[in-house]
């Protein structure tokens, strides 16, 4: 297929092959070293690989705010990338540097390992520098419940046929109360809306935000089905992200199917991870958000009355002052300005 090369700078056979919504496990699959085992939750060097070629240009910043062993920059350095990646324990972040200070020739990209809070230590990252973000979070409290969960068995009569057949480990990363892993749910929901706005604010207009989860079940607090997936495209869009793209990474050829709530209760087995992938609005999507959210909150205050608006002026501490129609354009600048903030394009 013939024509120019795209913004990452595939051609279009090479965009056409890359396009599929599902990643089969063999295409993206890259040899287990020992420390993957240390960790227990990396996901392969060739699935960041086609998530930097897809969604990345040469020379372009690759970022991650959980870097674990330093696959996603790995991945960035091996595609002439550069990248930068923030890691909480520093046991992880050594492994990492010296991942990253293997280079050979032509992966002379730079290449930056940030220890800490990422919430903190994203601040050092300057406004829309960043084309790409791809991470996998840890998953709030589940972890904890997971490892509980595989002692019992362990003990019981029959041991867990997840590890034993599928050769699944899952280990808690540390004991920090920053550690997104170790909050419960809400509130680890509450963190990544926080962490998301941060990375709005240093992802370049029209670049991308992938987050690479998997969905998860809590039975004994009756949550048959708790949809993580969603609930991460939720954060992105409350930070201002379009919910871009939804790919599947189907993980069967990798793990066997096992017996689940028999004999009572069905439940399919979960071998399968998502590719929630967010995008910033390019400055023309971003003028026309605008456009559409001010049109609708001019409506919505033309509705009410003049004493209603003076009402919620003076909640405000806003003038009052003028005929109705200056009142509702103060309301609809004060709304615009709570939403978008520092981010609203200039007319």
């Amino acid at each position: 297929m013939a024509g120019k090369p795209g913004f990452n700078g595939l051609t279009p056979s090479e965009w056409t092959v890359m396009s599929r919504s599902i990643f089969n496990s063999r295409d993206v699959s890259s040899p287990r070293e020992e420390f993957h085992k240390e960790h227990g939750a990396t996901f392969s060097v060739a699935l960041a690989e086609r998530a930097v070629k897809i969604y990345s240009a040469v020379d372009d910043i690759v970022f991650d705010p959980f870097l674990g062993t330093g696959t996603t920059v790995v991945a960035a350095r091996q595609n002439h990338r550069n990248s930068v990646g923030i890691e909480l324990y520093d046991r992880f972040a050594e492994i990492a540097e010296v991942r990253v200070s293997q280079r050979t020739l032509g992966e002379q990209k730079e290449t930056k390992v940030l220890r800490g809070n990422c919430l903190e230590k994203i601040k050092e990252i300057a406004d829309s520098t960043v084309q790409l973000t791809f991470t996998s979070p840890p998953y709030a409290d589940f972890i904890h419940r997971s490892v509980k969960d595989r002692e019992r068995r362990a003990k019981g009569s029959m041991p867990s046929l997840i590890a034993t057949q599928n050769k699944s480990s899952v280990n808690a990363y540390g004991d920090s109360d920053i550690d997104f892993g170790n909050k419960e749910y809400p509130l680890f929901l509450e963190s990544v809306t926080e962490l998301m706005k941060e990375i709005y604010r240093i992802t370049k207009p029209g670049g991308y935000n992938v987050w690479v989860v998997k969905d998860h079940r809590d039975t004994k607090n009756l949550q048959p089905y708790i949809d993580v997936h969603s609930d991460m495209a939720k954060c992105g869009q409350e930070a201002g992200f379009l919910y871009h793209d939804l790919i599947i990474w189907d993980q069967n050829d990798q793990r066997r199917l096992v017996l689940l709530g028999y004999p009572s209760v069905f439940y399919t087995n979960q071998n399968h991870s998502y590719l929630v992938v967010l995008r910033k609005p390019t400055e023309k999507q971003q003028k026309q958000l605008e456009k559409r959210y001010a049109k609708n909150q001019t409506e919505h205050y033309s509705s009410i009355s003049n004493v209603g608006l003076v009402e919620i002026l003076r909640k405000r501490k806003l003038k009052v002052s003028g005929v109705k129609q200056d009142l509702v354009s103060r309301l609809v600048d004060s709304d615009c300005l709570e939403r978008w903030g520092d981010f609203l394009v200039p007319q």
